[in-house]
């Protein structure tokens, strides 16, 4: 079964205008207090998820909140808002 994107809900098709290395770089360098920051290995885990996410735009994209997963993927407390249920569960 192919999963079909749903509308994003924010960018209107312009996701195509960041590069998955700039939303990364632009992660990286928003602060955020450490202890409430997934270490590395977990952030990288999470961002495997989503690329392998058929409903993931433009490599930056989630299709289902429309936030960049860069900067999702960074808290400790993050989920995944897959419908299916949260994909990084077990990471």
């Amino acid at each position: 079964m192919t999963e079909t994107k749903p509308p994003c809900p924010r960018c209107n098709g312009s996701a195509a205008l960041m590069s998955a290395v700039r939303a990364a770089e632009i992660a990286a360098a928003v602060p955020i207090e450490p202890s409430l920051c997934a270490d590395y290995a977990i952030y990288r885990a999470r961002l495997e998820r989503c690329a392998s996410c058929a409903t993931l735009r433009e490599g930056v994209l989630c299709a289902w909140c429309g936030c960049f997963v860069h900067f999702r993927a960074r808290p400790k407390a993050a989920s995944c808002p897959h419908p299916a249920g949260n994909r990084w569960q077990d990471v």
